[in-house]
């Protein structure tokens, strides 16, 4: 398997104010998590694991293809609606694109949905997926596991994947702590902010002359408390 860590990019203001003009209240997770799905190129046909019409990302994914989805909540809306391990009911290499986003850590069996998605894909197929790491548990219904970046790469080799891609989310070491912590007090969307700015500040003293992305020793050590993982697998 060709495995590639892609470095993150490091934090600034224009990124700042595109997370987070038109968000509303977003979490620092899952605005990353949403700039990424904007910048995705998807070819259909399209399985949405894990979602369904009414996921809170639908109208975010880039153009207005239609795709099918397998869900365990009916409230969600699937096109497939199973039971927890249960196989999908499609049929093998089926789809070009599997999506998954903040769904793996909610299955106990995470390796039977990564078999599931690989078995359902066609040849030179992607499964774009994304997963929370230094993030509160959660429940819907359930929150299992967190898997480090390294767990990711074993896995997905040895579910059979030809080449994985693994992006940390990550924007500093101050909103990566203000996630664990959480705001209170006064202000606590001010304060969430400031924790994005000071991010800013640090990034362009510390890396002033490296390749706008978190490299090297110091780069490791932020990308070590990354909020979440963004992974691109093609079968």
């Amino acid at each position: 398997m060709k495995y590639t860590y892609v470095e993150p990019p490091l934090p600034s203001l224009a990124r700042w104010r595109n997370l987070y003009s038109a968000k509303g209240s977003l979490s620092c997770l899952r605005a990353l998590q949403y700039e990424e799905l904007h910048a995705l190129k998807l070819e259909g046909p399209i399985l949405d694991v894990g979602g369904g019409q009414k996921s809170l990302y639908k109208g975010r994914l880039p153009g207005d293809m239609a795709c099918d989805s397998v869900n365990i909540d009916p409230k969600i809306a699937p096109t497939f609606l199973i039971s927890p391990g249960d196989r999908f009911p499609v049929a093998d290499a089926s789809y070009r694109t599997c999506l998954c986003f903040n769904t793996l850590e909610h299955v106990y069996d995470a390796k039977f949905l990564l078999d599931e998605m690989h078995r359902v894909l066609k040849p030179g197929g992607v499964a774009h997926i994304t997963v929370p790491f230094i993030f509160r548990i959660h429940g819907a219904p359930d929150d299992y596991f967190r898997g480090t970046s390294s767990w990711w790469r074993e896995t997905l080799g040895r579910t059979g994947f030809a080449e994985v891609n693994l992006q940390p989310l990550v924007w500093g070491r101050n909103t990566s702590a203000g996630s664990i912590r959480g705001y209170h007090g006064i202000l606590p969307r001010l304060q969430f902010h400031l924790s994005h700015l000071t991010d800013i500040l640090y990034a362009r003293l510390a890396f002033s002359f490296g390749n706008g992305r978190y490299t090297g020793r110091r780069g490791e050590r932020t990308c070590a408390i990354a909020l979440g993982y963004f992974i691109t697998a093609r079968k």
